[in-house]
């Protein structure tokens, strides 16, 4: 009799498995999932200077007032403001907040039952823990010293561009880059992208990021730079320089091109 109550359970068992297969599993159906955050989950050198903690779901949210940015403790949760808010990609949402240096940082998106995280098909975000550490005073202040220097060294180089110095550009490269790329491909390669662009119009810096390690280059102090820029023969630009701290301590571009 124990053996026919374990075959009986069974086929109740598979009877249940097959009817739930019977579902078809769709994107629609699913919960939406953490694809980003900033800053990142672990990372241990958030500058304390960021004003703004933004998390990004797989999927269109429900975006009227529905959010849990949930506190392990009051003293780990970073002080918010109130301007909580979606960006127009329905899938972001933005956290203002005001950071401490030298601090770790512990914040739940939807936990228990604060899960008003939820997608257009009110399915709930299965609960994501963001853990964050922002950098102490001193090694700030040297982060955004290197990043004002990097960003002041690529404006005066890419104004040798911008005039059509391109031998004198290339002599003001990082040794890394004159590795790479010689006096004479530097040439070719500004005649064929840069120069039928005409004269500059305007540039705007709208990002610096200070690495001490890029994938593909030698360990050293680097600074990527953006810029949104307009050219006679082109309205709309990214320019994206990387210059490097040199061994004679000036910061010398080690990459740079246009999109």
């Amino acid at each position: 009799m124990k053996y026919i109550g374990i075959l009986l359970m069974m086929t109740i068992l598979t009877g249940i498995a097959g009817a739930q297969n019977k579902t078809k599993i769709t994107v629609k159906i699913m919960p939406p999932s953490v694809v980003k955050t900033v800053p990142r989950a672990g990372d241990t050198k958030v500058d304390p200077a960021l004003k703004e903690i933004t998390v990004t779901f797989s999927k269109d949210m429900m975006t009227k007032n529905m959010w849990a940015w949930c506190s392990q403790s009051p003293d780990t949760f970073p002080k918010a403001g109130k301007n909580i808010r979606y960006l127009n990609d329905k899938r972001t949402c933005v956290l203002p907040v005001t950071l401490e240096p030298g601090k770790t940082y512990v914040i739940w998106i939807n936990s228990g039952k604060l899960n008003s995280f939820r997608d257009t098909e009110n399915n709930p975000a299965p609960p994501y823990l963001l853990v964050f550490q922002t950098m102490n005073k001193v090694t700030s202040a040297l982060k955004h010293s290197a990043e004002k220097a990097a960003v002041s060294a690529a404006n005066t180089w890419l104004t040798l561009i911008d005039n059509g110095k391109y031998k004198e550009s290339w002599k003001e490269t990082a040794a890394v880059f004159k590795s790479a790329v010689s006096e004479k491909q530097w040439n070719q390669a500004l005649q064929k992208v840069r120069k039928p662009l005409g004269k500059n119009i305007s540039r705007k810096l709208i990002a610096k990021h200070y690495r001490t390690s890029l994938p593909g280059a030698p360990k050293g102090k680097y600074v990527i730079i953006r810029f949104k820029s307009s050219f006679k023969n082109k309205k709309s630009a990214i320019e994206t320089i990387t210059p490097m701290l040199a061994k004679d301590g000036k910061w010398r571009v080690s990459g740079y091109y246009i999109k």
